[in-house]
């Protein structure tokens, strides 16, 4: 499957992240319930912002959302900008913004491969769950250093390749799954109960698997499908190793793994005692933050 920015960029502008779970409304509360959704389900996240120190600091977050995470740099007392590729995540965020009376800088629709900012401008460079959407990843590491000030930090969150996600519900359940509703397609509903997925989207996989045909099991094709729907354009995951090659030419380089989305254990969630889950959530969830220094 080839990748280009612009079907990236339609994908995303089509589906803002959320799309799928809290349907959009053009009032205060839709950003409200979102907000209690993503932070009850990556409730991590919340922990992690209240580590840093954005009081005062100018900031750049890369890929916005439905900019809940926007919303909670800036009451932490940012300096906010924020670029998104696409152009309804940057409408959708200054509808926010107002509605929320919060200030800010500049929201502006750009490419990270290309941050529209001098170097030296920013003292911390945010993203979650974005950079991995681009085949170009490499580009826009070297443009968050760019535009990073000296000693400024990065962080970042990008999917976990040695996670439960990865090497047990992408790579065998779902797999499994889908490959059963080619001889039994009556089973779309019961394993749309199961795993949470809606019928739409097991719908959409099986018209790709029909047009691809066995190739679309192949993990090379089969990931960017398995991240955020079926018709995600492009998706890659990293190890905390290669992502600290990633992020080479920055020092003191960390990271730290979160959020074991419980829909995919198939039910075994409600028999796993919570201290079980929440080491599986350290040791192999889905998101690998990253945490450097220019």
């Amino acid at each position: 499957m080839s990748q280009n920015n612009s079907d990236i960029k339609q994908f995303w502008n089509d589906q803002p992240v959320g799309s799928n779970f809290i349907e959009y409304q053009q009032d205060k509360s839709f950003y409200e319930k979102y907000d209690a959704f993503r932070y009850h389900t990556e409730s991590h996240i919340l922990i992690e912002l209240d580590d840093i120190d954005f009081k005062n600091k100018k900031v750049l977050e890369i890929g916005l959302g439905q900019g809940a995470d926007s919303m909670q740099i800036i009451d932490r007392g940012a300096i906010y900008h924020g670029i998104d590729l696409t152009e309804e995540s940057v409408r959708r965020v200054k509808e926010r913004f107002h509605l929320f009376d919060k200030p800010y800088k500049e929201v502006q629709v750009a490419n990270a491969e290309n941050v529209p900012y001098p170097e030296n401008s920013f003292d911390i460079v945010y993203s979650h769950g974005v950079i991995h959407h681009s085949p170009n990843i490499e580009r826009i590491v070297a443009e968050i250093y760019r535009v990073l000030k000296p000693d400024g930090q990065a962080v970042i969150m990008l999917y976990h390749k040695n996670s439960y996600n990865y090497h047990i519900s992408i790579s065998v359940l779902r797999r499994m799954g889908l490959l059963m509703l080619v001889p039994f397609p009556f089973l779309a509903k019961f394993i749309s109960k199961l795993t949470g997925e809606g019928i739409d989207r097991i719908n959409r996989h099986k018209f790709h698997l029909k047009k691809e045909g066995v190739s679309y099991f192949r993990m090379k094709n089969f990931i960017h499908r398995s991240t955020d729907g079926p018709d995600n354009v492009y998706a890659s995951v990293w190890t905390a190793a290669s992502a600290k090659k990633l992020f080479q030419k920055f020092n003191n380089i960390q990271t730290k793994v979160h959020f074991l989305n419980e829909r995919h254990l198939l039910g075994a969630q409600h028999i796993l005692s919570n201290s079980l889950k929440k080491a599986i959530a350290r040791n192999y969830g889905w998101h690998l933050w990253i945490k450097a220094f220019k």
